[in-house]
């Protein structure tokens, strides 16, 4: 029981950061209606950014911290006014495809700057751990959950309290009617643009702070995009369930599975769950099923 305790409960803690990364794709598709696909360089990015302010520039910790997220969100701030909102009208493909071109770009930026080193980023966390049940828990994985979670209680309150986060969900529910009542769709797309980048970066460091940063983790994107897709595109609540959900299923295939195939099946085991959740709930677990009158 150890053992299997030993997969599930950090697999469960890093899956709350997999929900942070969907969360992310969730602010986007409900004010927009588009699936950001440069969601996983978002991720990278951050943690480079993080790595510049932190070791290159040579800021305090928490400095670096507040730094990165202000110039994340500066940076979706950035993407919405030159590039999306020109797409606003144009077909949803094209609109899509252009997020999938952002993600390219990001990609090529981070190489060049950068470079194809891995780079290893100031530890956050103390070492050790505690030990649950048989099974010993890092405390970096603890703070996995602890920061995710503060993070959506905050935007919890955030939507239900405040004057804006309340127009972010008229916007999502309706753009038109949202706008006859003088809510400015334009201020509440770059919003929800500035929020999901600096919720990624967010995920991006606590994610990279423990393997080092390297662009070709950008990868985690599709894990994300498997837990939005089980939880549900329009839903926040869903992606807070549906990402601990994949990363317990992961630990679980990365424990026992991977050794007798030989590994891969911890990558595999996201999308197997998304196939299976699909064919029952197509709109996820969570997801609004739209209904038209005729």
């Amino acid at each position: 029981m150890s053992e299997f305790l030993g997969y599930l409960i950090p697999g469960i803690m890093t899956g709350f950061v997999y929900a942070l990364i969907a969360l992310g794709f969730v602010l986007v598709f409900k004010s927009s209606g588009v699936l950001n696909l440069a969601q996983g360089e978002l991720v990278i990015i951050g943690a480079y950014i993080f790595y510049a302010v932190a070791v290159s520039v040579g800021l305090p910790l928490w400095a670096a911290v507040i730094a990165t997220l202000v110039i994340t969100a500066l940076m979706g701030l950035l993407i919405e006014r030159t590039v999306m909102r020109r797409m606003i009208g144009q077909p949803l493909l094209a609109v899509i495809l252009i997020t999938l071109a952002i993600g390219s770009i990001l990609t090529g930026i981070m190489i060049l700057v950068w470079g194809p080193a891995t780079l290893s980023l100031p530890r956050l966390f103390p070492d050790g751990g505690v030990n649950l049940l048989g099974a010993s828990i890092s405390y970096s994985r603890i703070c996995f959950m602890g920061v995710s979670l503060v993070l959506f209680a905050i935007l919890f309150l955030f939507f239900r309290f405040s004057r804006m986060g309340l127009g972010m969900m008229a916007v999502a529910d309706d753009q038109q009617a949202a706008q006859s009542v003088g809510i400015k769709v334009s201020t509440v797309l770059a919003l929800s643009w500035a929020i999901a980048a600096v919720v990624s970066g967010i995920a991006g460091i606590l994610l990279t702070s423990v393997s080092g940063v390297h662009y070709s983790s950008v990868g985690i994107g599709l894990s994300a995009i498997a837990v939005v897709l089980v939880g549900g595109l329009e839903s926040v609540g869903g992606v807070l369930v549906a990402g601990p959900l994949i990363g317990a299923i992961e630990g679980i295939a990365a424990g026992y599975l991977d050794p007798l195939t030989g590994g891969g099946m911890a990558e595999v085991s996201p999308y197997i769950v998304l196939v299976l959740v699909l064919m029952i709930k197509p709109s996820g677990l969570f997801g609004w099923k739209r209904i038209e009158r005729v």
